[in-house]
């Protein structure tokens, strides 16, 4: 270090410090995409006094007088281009970009196709890749899709493996259905909706979960759908349902994410805001993919500590208290019963539930919100059934 730095003070050492140091890849993202009266003081502005102190922050004012009016920042996605001159990439040997192997022509994977796939021509490959992907010729894009819709309404694909058509994934346990289904996907022009609707109209969806010893002999993994499975709500379900019986769903479509465990947030759980480092607790407990990874399917765990959940949150108490004050205090004792079971679980109440219920809340009248909470917490209104 040169005498010079050496005979500086603190201070003086740090500022020089600051004003030599290369800019951060962060900051200079802000400095090019920071909008409208960005700038950036270096880190010198502490080191002001007097009147300079007071002229720095007469003009920070201004800024934020003026950032205060513009309009909010519309949506952006990050893209991606080709490149002018689309070039084959080698093989990276066990990941190692230092030990490349032989080039990799641009083309659609070997295994599936018929004969030796033919090299993409256009550009990067990417429209080609994409129309390979889906093209009616490719056997495997609309099964594995169909698959993924039957699985959403029954729990479990078709294909168990959802991930996993390979050798080392399960067999499918009706093939000619998973063909069938394929097929009509294709011949409806890839129509989610219409594959929903076929489904939803088959008989096998309309099944009840009535048990038969005899078909549990024969079948106790239900894979032949002789009975519909009880499966829990997701963890999305769960919160808009609570959210829909409190009469405090908000159904207003696209807008702006944001977090979920905001006291003023009532919008779907679908337009939440999630973080990839920092999921929020309840999404976790109730089983949510962690977003750093890919998740083929969900899994539902049954733990005690959501049933602790369901009686210490305080998500669950206000959505109890107000659907409780929805009801209104005028209304008969047995109606609010009967009212609140058609709300929670479309049914009346049987006379013992009934019974159960009168006796709860007589013994202390106040107890209406702690009463519904049960209620939420019950297998009836989070699972279908």
């Amino acid at each position: 270090m040169s005498p010079e730095l050496l005979a500086l003070d603190r201070n003086s050492y740090l500022l020089l410090e600051e004003l030599s140091a290369p800019p951060s890849p962060r900051s200079e993202r802000r400095r090019k995409n920071g909008g409208l009266f960005y700038f950036s003081d270096a880190g010198i502005a502490r080191f002001f006094t007097g009147v300079w102190r007071s002229h720095y922050d007469s003009l920070q004012a201004r800024i934020d007088k003026l950032q205060a009016v513009l309009p909010p920042q519309y949506p952006y996605l990050p893209t991606i281009s080709d490149k002018a001159a689309p070039e084959n990439l080698r093989v990276y040997i066990r990941g190692d970009k230092e030990n490349l192997g032989d080039e990799a022509p641009r083309r659609f994977l070997a295994v599936l196709t018929e004969g030796a796939p033919a090299a993409f021509k256009n550009g990067s490959g990417r429209l080609e890749l994409a129309e390979a992907i889906a093209s009616a010729q490719n056997p495997l894009t609309a099964r594995v899709m169909v698959n993924r819709i039957w699985g959403h309404h029954f729990g479990a694909g078709i294909v168990r493996t959802p991930g996993n058509f390979g050798k080392l994934g399960e067999p499918p346990t009706h093939p000619e259905l998973l063909d069938y289904l394929a097929a009509r996907f294709l011949a409806d022009g890839w129509s989610i909706k219409k594959m929903h609707r076929k489904i939803m109209l088959s008989a096998t969806y309309a099944l009840g979960n009535d048990y038969s010893a005899a078909n549990y002999d024969i079948d106790p993994d239900n894979r032949l759908l002789w009975r519909a499975s009880a499966r829990r709500l997701d963890a999305e379900a769960i919160r808009d349902s609570m959210l829909f019986v409190s009469g405090k769903l908000d159904l207003t479509v696209g807008g702006q994410a944001t977090p979920i465990d905001g006291d003023k947030n009532f919008r779907r759980t679908l337009y939440g805001f999630f973080s990839r480092f920092k999921l929020d607790p309840f999404l976790r407990l109730f089983d949510f993919p962690d977003p750093i990874a890919t998740s083929d399917q969900r899994i539902a765990t049954n733990v005690p500590l959501q049933q602790l959940f369901y009686l210490n949150s305080a998500f669950v108490r206000k959505q109890a208290q107000a659907l409780s004050e929805r009801l209104g205090a005028q209304l008969p004792e047995p109606g609010k019963i009967q009212a609140i079971y058609q709300i929670l679980f479309s049914r009346a109440p049987t006379q013992e539930e009934l019974q159960y219920a009168s006796e709860f809340v007589s013994a202390s009248p106040g107890s209406w919100p702690q009463y519904i909470q049960v209620l939420l917490s019950s297998n009836e209104f989070n699972y279908v059934n």
